[in-house]
């Protein structure tokens, strides 16, 4: 027989199954959740987009955009590629990213973190307790560069985040010079076999 618990207010709950002549905790399997997904890449690579269609694919799911922790540092934000200040704040965001990643986790909701990693923060995401899927957009500089129109960034940024981004390890690259469909085909197949976390309320 199947039952439906709640695990967040105000949203459906999750489906868990009992097995007849079962008593136990055990015996209630719960719809898998899937392992928290940090989608990275460089600048005019599409992570936004690909996190947003994610997210909105999944019954329930967060997403986390560590741009917007950043923006939580309203006096003395520094740009996160700047050395010093800059990239202690993207840090500091990123800590956060994944302090709220387990706690979605933890109350059952799935979530999807989106930042632009650059190799001085990876570390943060790799050791942090949520464990992110971490999988990365791939396209070349000339192709970034044709889609970053309105791009607040300088040449000479946008140039040396995109290098920067290239040294970010990923557990799985996706080429994001196709259409946006492709891309996020590819991304949920490799999220969905990434593996399973674990609610604990």
């Amino acid at each position: 027989m199947t039952a439906n618990l709640p695990s967040v207010p105000g949203h459906a709950p999750r489906t868990y199954r009992h097995h007849a002549g079962v008593t136990s905790a055990a015996a209630l399997d719960v719809e898998p959740l899937r392992r928290p997904l940090l989608i990275t890449g460089p600048p005019a690579a599409g992570a936004t987009s690909v996190a947003a269609a994610l997210v909105a694919s999944r019954p329930l799911c967060a997403l986390v955009e560590v741009a917007d922790l950043r923006g939580l540092v309203r006096s003395g934000a520094v740009d996160p590629w700047r050395p010093g200040a800059g990239e202690g704040q993207h840090r500091l965001a990123a800590v956060q990213a994944g302090l709220l990643a387990s706690s979605f986790v933890a109350a059952g909701v799935e979530v999807v973190l989106c930042d632009v990693v650059r190799p001085v923060v990876a570390e943060v995401y790799r050791t942090a307790a949520a464990d992110p899927f971490v999988v990365a957009l791939r396209l070349p500089l000339e192709v970034a560069r044709s889609r970053s129109a309105g791009n607040p960034l300088t040449a000479v940024e946008f140039d040396a985040l995109h290098a920067e981004a290239a040294l970010v390890p990923a557990d799985a690259e996706v080429d994001a010079t196709a259409d946006l469909p492709a891309v996020l085909a590819e991304v949920q197949a490799l999220w969905a076999a990434a593996g399973t976390a674990t609610p604990s309320r």
